[in-house]
Parts: C-alpha cells; sequence; structure tokens
C-alpha cells in the first residue's frame, strides 16, 4: 500500500525507516504495527509509556515518532517539550495522533515542533499519506546534512591544498636567499626543524608550531639585499660592515610584505627579530624580554645554535657540546631563559634529527 506512495526517493529507504509510536493504549499501538507492517514497513518500535521515549532514542536513530497527545505522567506536549533538539537539529519528525479537535491544542504540538497532526479515528490510507511525506522531508533533511558535510570537506581539501601552495612558495623563496648563502639552503632546513620542535617544547598551540615550521625558513631573506663581499667575506666584519649585516632584517620585513596570511605576518616578526636579545642588547630595534615576539625568541635560540654547529667562510664548525654549552651561558642574556630550558630538554632528539639529515644529504637521497 504505501508504495504507491513512494516519490523519486528510493522506496527502500521509506520501508528502513525507524518508526516509534507512542500511545499508553495498547490496542491502539497493535493497531499501528499492522498497518505499518502490512504497507512494508519493517522497524516499528511501539512504547506504551512515555517516559521511555528518550531513552529510546537514546540507544537508536529514530525518523519518525507516531506521538500521542493524551497520556498519563508525560502527555504529548511534554515529550514534545523534551524532544526540541532532536526536533529542530537533527530533524526527527513527529505526526500527533490525537482524539482533541480544539484548536488550541493543535496549534501548541505544531509550535513545539510537532510536522503533522491526524484525528483519531483515523483513516489508514491518509495516515500512510502523512507517514510517507514526514519521512520524505526527514531524508531530504538528512541528504541536506550529508551534501553540507560533503561540501565542507571540499572546502577544508581546497583550504590545505592552497595553504602547502603558500607554504612551498615560502620554502622557494627562503632558498633563494640562503643560496647566496653558506650551504646551500640546508641551514633552513635545519632552522625549520629546530623551531618546530622548541615551539612544541614550549607549549605552543599545534597551529603555532606547523607556522613556525615554515615560517622560521623566512628568517635571513634579507640577506638577498646584502652585497656579497660582506655576506661571503671570509673574516672578521668592520664595524661598518656589520652595520649593513644588520639591515637584513628590514630587509626582510620589506621582502615579506604585509600580506594577512599568517604565516606571512609570523615570518615578518621572525625575519625583524631573530637577532634582538633578552637583554635588550639586539638589533634591530634593542628589544627586552617578552617585547620580542616568541618566534623571534624561538628562531634566535635555533639560528645561533645552528650557525655554531655549521661551517662558515669565517670561522669553522663548533662541536655540538660546545654550541649546547655556548647556548646555556646565554640563558637570560641573549637568549629567553625558559625558551634555553627547553632546548636542553629537546637537545638530544634534535641532534638525531639534525644528523639524519646531513646522513641524507651525504647519500644523495
Amino acid at each position: 500500500m504505501a508504495t504507491e506512495h513512494f516519490s523519486c526517493l528510493d522506496p527502500e529507504q521509506f520501508l528502513a525507516a525507524r518508526i516509534v509510536a507512542v500511545d499508553d493504549q495498547p490496542g491502539n499501538i497493535r493497531l499501528l504495527e499492522a498497518l505499518l507492517g502490512e504497507a512494508g514497513y519493517r522497524h516499528l518500535t511501539g512504547l506504551t509509556d512515555p517516559t521511555q521515549v528518550l531513552e529510546t532514542l537514546d540507544t537508536q536513530a529514530v525518523d519518525l515518532l507516531l506521538l500521542d497527545m493524551r497520556m498519563p505522567v508525560l502527555d504529548g506536549l511534554s515529550v514534545l517539550a523534551l524532544l526540541q533538539d532532536e526536533i529542530h537539529r537533527n530533524g526527527l519528525q513527529v505526526i500527533v495522533l490525537t482524539a482533541e479537535t480544539e484548536r488550541e491544542s493543535r496549534l501548541q504540538a505544531l509550535a513545539q515542533g510537532a510536522r503533522d497532526f491526524i484525528t483519531k479515528p483515523f483513516d489508514n490510507e491518509e495516515l500512510l499519506c502523512r507517514i510517507h511525506n514526514a519521512l520524505e522531508t526527514r531524508f531530504l533533511h538528512l541528504d541536506r546534512a550529508k551534501e553540507a558535510e560533503r561540501l565542507e570537506a571540499m572546502v577544508r581539501e581546497r583550504t590545505a591544498q592552497l595553504a602547502e601552495t603558500q607554504f612551498e612558495l615560502v620554502r622557494c623563496l627562503a632558498r633563494a636567499g640562503e643560496f647566496r648563502d653558506s650551504d646551500t639552503g640546508s641551514h633552513i632546513l635545519r632552522v625549520s626543524i629546530g623551531c618546530r620542535m622548541l615551539a612544541e617544547a614550549a607549549g605552543l598551540s599545534p597551529h603555532q608550531v606547523e607556522l613556525i615550521r615554515y615560517a622560521s625558513m623566512m628568517h635571513d631573506i634579507g640577506k638577498i639585499g646584502v652585497a656579497d663581499r660582506i655576506l661571503l667575506k671570509p673574516m672578521k666584519l668592520t664595524p661598518e660592515e656589520f652595520e649593513e649585516i644588520k639591515t637584513h632584517c628590514q630587509y626582510g620585513v620589506d621582502i615579506i610584505g604585509d600580506h594577512p596570511a599568517d604565516v606571512t605576518q609570523m615570518a615578518r616578526d621572525i625575519a625583524y627579530t631573530h637577532h634582538e636579545c633578552w637583554d635588550g642588547s639586539g638589533y634591530p630595534r634593542g628589544l627586552r624580554g617578552e617585547a620580542i615576539p616568541i618566534a623571534g625568541r624561538i628562531t634566535a635560540v635555533i639560528d645561533v645554535y645552528d650557525a655554531l654547529t655549521s661551517s662558515r667562510p669565517y670561522k669553522a664548525a663548533f662541536s655540538p657540546t660546545d654550541a649546547l654549552a655556548m647556548i646555556r651561558e646565554g640563558a637570560g642574556s641573549k637568549f629567553d631563559p625558559k625558551l634555553v630550558s627547553h632546548f636542553l630538554r629537546i637537545h638530544d632528539a634534535l641532534r638525531r634529527q639534525l644528523d639524519a639529515l646531513a646522513g641524507e644529504a651525504g647519500s644523495g637521497s
């Protein structure tokens, strides 16, 4: 019988619908079970105790509730009041079955979320039509929710792709600057690894950790603006030349620009402040303590450590042990002392990652 009313939706979806009937009269429940069973519906739960409605909805997904109005303990309106979240958020359909003909009762039921009502004694064919219509509304609601989830997933995927593209551009630009200085780009990878690990140890959020992983690669991008005769000089710089080196912080800000993207903003902070010192003796502005952005303070520790353990035109590499001692000595003067404590804790793990990176580079992989 019910199949005659099926729309373009899958008829099997209707027959598999989860329907709950609530009526304090067992005879009415048996009547509904017989009617719906004959129509092909396979999942009907009958309740004569309205207090069991919430428990039933907690244990199974329900598509349609057939609800009597006049019941002891909880009447139909009271049940509707308890189901507001299921009705309005999850799309539960409710058809009120009532012998009441008063307009006020019908309006109250509709106002509390009932989608339809039918007056007892009801016409079987009419009830099946109303059940079909309510289920159709239910399934359209579920389809719309699934489509919204699908679109949201597509947006997340596209956003991730755009972010990866943005980060790849960051890496490329960072390499462009690093290729003019020392070891053909390996420095930016080591700084990226170290900043990520130190940021995690310092308790930054996962989002901030991911940002500093990429933004720290840009810390020396401003060296593009420094002359090779100074940048690659194999001996100590003169005071005038050192003043020229200092300009790479401002050059970095100018190159990165002021795009509102989070990674760009953090890269600006790092490029401008990674040579500031905790005691205010750094450059370019002489910032002190927590006036230095946390990303700049983190990059300062990692950048100096990597510079100490790397060969440069003007010096040989220090051993990791000696470099670690120098970082420890700089706590409270050059570096944020809390960050130094975190760095000491992660040093062995960082060293393993940097040694693995060096091994990959040496093998040509």
